[in-house]
């Protein structure tokens, strides 16, 4: 029995031998493999060559070093032969084709341990464009086009004895196409493109051939996305014509008045480029309308009038012609308003008219006023000059310190013209903006007083570098009037506050009436700004002066100076103002708050 047993127990002998030596087996390539991992490291790539092309080549092998892995001198010379193509494609972006790359070997080194690897690198000479050969296929061939055909040759980039370099190169090929694209050739394509390098010589031979296809025209709109608006409301913002030449920009500027309405809250604008079929393209207008109904709900504070609150609503759709109806009521400390206006859309002429009402009680250095008014106003722009033609009727009752001034009334017909001609509307550094009004009420016109309201003001911004900007501006108005006791506030000049005179309280400037300020009949402003951005970025610091003064003739005007400090800080919807100034005749520091620094 017992031999039995033995016998049984070397049966499987064998078998517990085998399974002792996998398991030792794994057991020593687990842990080979560790102590593996553990001995890789990042390879060492020490480089010599020029400095101003160390980033070039850190960048263009930066993902092949990620990878590698060097334990031996073999290892080196194999990631040495991935690297090489690399720098040399990278040298070729800059006009570099003939570069000389190598290996610097330490002999001393063993042969199995990971040396460093040391590659120096000669760029060469330079290759220089030695010909620009810029061909045109298609209808630009036509003789009305000579004229902008060698314009469009005027706007390469990339000229005759230059360094070639590939971002030279691909700048100069979309500039001449994006140029093509713009006007008359919708479906303008690069149809050939050849940089022929000689390596030897060091020249590159340029030639590229732009096929403008037809001359494109454009068609009738096609809207689709229309459901509670009338139909012709996108047509009253084209002004686009069926048979007109192609132009991109037109249909930018279509796009920018569709989206800049209330009506819809996105749009797309694009026509179909075939080639095939060029004339009379009809434009496809995709709009996705808006919610006709919007109520808001607003608090903020003015150094100016003080806290506020506001109630606004607005109905799109009024009488189902998409009349826009605005009416809103504010509570601010010193003022108190409510009023109501109908935005009708424009004509296909780009004319817009209004109508509304307002009410209006403010209460501003110690003068109670109490206004009521209706009018109407036809808006239009040409170009960068926005007009605006008035008419409005105003009752107005005045009360200061227990002393009625009594009820005055005026049906005032007015004019004004505003040019915006700087860089950027919300931000602008370089240009100006002008405005003038002339308004005129008659006593045999339902007011109780002749006279004429003239103003205007100038505001000049330029700027020597990124982070200076100067600012001017300048305020002048009249009133040409027998007296001004029957004219409404609304047609004097008061002056002082945030935009008019920092320093002074709001419109802290007039003139005294039986011991009341109240408005004066000429007015003269000027300012002075500058503005230091930190590294070209939002956040920038202020110094300005002011000076000015309100009077009733021009013998008595008295110019109060101010100076002041303030931060500036950029935003989407124009600079953030925050200034403390003080005026020369006053003790009080004032500060003021604004946002946006153009009129």
């Amino acid at each position: 029995m017992t031999k039995l047993l033995i016998a049984r127990e070397l049966r499987f002998l064998p078998w517990l031998v085998g399974l002792a030596c996998w398991v030792f087996i794994f057991q020593f390539g687990v842990a080979s493999a560790q102590d593996s991992v553990m001995v890789f490291a990042p390879p060492t790539v020490n480089y010599q060559m020029p400095d101003q092309f160390r980033d070039l080549i850190d960048q263009s092998t930066r993902q092949i070093l990620a990878t590698a892995q060097v334990n031996d001198n073999g290892d080196a010379w194999q990631l040495f032969r991935r690297l090489r193509p690399a720098i040399q494609d990278a040298l070729g972006t800059r006009g570099y084709f003939s570069p000389t790359i190598r290996r610097v070997v330490d002999e001393q080194l063993p042969e199995d341990q990971a040396p460093p690897l040391n590659i120096t690198v000669d760029p060469g000479q330079q290759s220089k464009v030695v010909s620009v050969d810029i061909q045109f296929d298609g209808e630009i061939n036509n003789d009305e086009f000579a004229a902008r055909r060698e314009r469009l040759k005027t706007l390469w980039l990339l000229g005759v004895n230059q360094p070639f370099s590939q971002s030279d190169w691909s700048a100069s090929k979309d500039r001449l196409l994006r140029e093509l694209l713009e006007k008359d050739f919708a479906a303008a394509t690069l149809a050939e493109s050849l940089a022929d390098v000689d390596p030897e010589k060091n020249t590159v031979a340029l030639r590229v051939v732009y096929d403008s296809g037809p001359v494109f025209t454009f068609g009738e709109l096609n809207i689709e996305g229309l459901n509670k608006y009338p139909a012709d409301l996108v047509s009253r913002y084209n002004t686009i014509e069926p048979g007109d030449r192609y132009e991109q920009e037109r249909l930018l500027r279509l796009l920018d008045e569709l989206q800049g309405t209330t009506y819809f809250s996105s749009v797309d604008v694009k026509i179909d480029a075939d080639d095939r079929q060029p004339r009379n393209v009809p434009i496809d207008v995709t709009v996705l309308e808006s919610d006709s109904k919007r109520l808001g709900l607003g608090a903020g504070y003015s150094s100016n009038t003080g806290f506020r609150t506001e109630a606004t609503y607005q109905y799109n759709n009024l009488f189902d012609r998409a009349y826009s109806l605005v009416t809103g009521v504010r509570i601010e400390q010193k003022r108190q308003s409510a009023y109501a206006d109908v935005f009708l859309p424009p004509s296909r002429r780009g004319i817009t008219d209004s109508v509304g009402v307002a009410v209006d009680h403010q209460e501003i250095s110690n003068l109670e006023v109490d206004r009521s008014s209706v009018g109407a106003i036809r808006a239009f722009s040409k170009g960068i000059n926005e007009y605006r033609l008035g008419l409005n009727f105003q009752l107005e009752e005045r009360r200061a310190l227990g002393v009625d001034f009594g009820a005055t009334q005026a049906l005032v017909a007015s004019s004004s013209w505003t040019r915006n001609a700087v860089d950027d509307r919300l931000n602008p550094t370089e240009g100006y903006i002008a405005f003038g009004q002339v308004a005129v009420a008659a006593e045999q016109l339902a007011s109780d007083q002749d006279f004429i309201r003239l103003y205007g003001r100038v505001q000049k911004f330029w700027s020597p570098s990124r982070e200076n900007v100067f600012t001017a501006r300048f305020d002048l108005g009249t009133v040409v009037a027998s007296a001004r006791r029957d004219i409404p506030q609304d047609y004097l000049f008061r002056a002082g506050g945030t935009n008019s005179l920092r320093g002074f309280d709001f419109l802290d400037l007039g003139v005294i009436d039986q011991g009341v300020l109240v408005g004066g009949r000429r007015i003269m402003i000027g300012s002075l700004e500058y503005t230091r951005w930190f590294d070209a970025g939002p956040l920038g610091a202020a110094v300005f002066t002011d000076v000015g003064d309100v009077s009733d003739s021009w013998g008595d005007f008295d110019p109060k100076p101010a100076i002041g400090v303030g931060l500036r800080y950029k935003t989407p919807a124009g600079p953030i103002a925050f200034d403390v100034a003080k005026a020369a005749d006053q003790d009080k520091v004032r500060i003021h708050f604004a946002l946006g620094v153009a009129f």
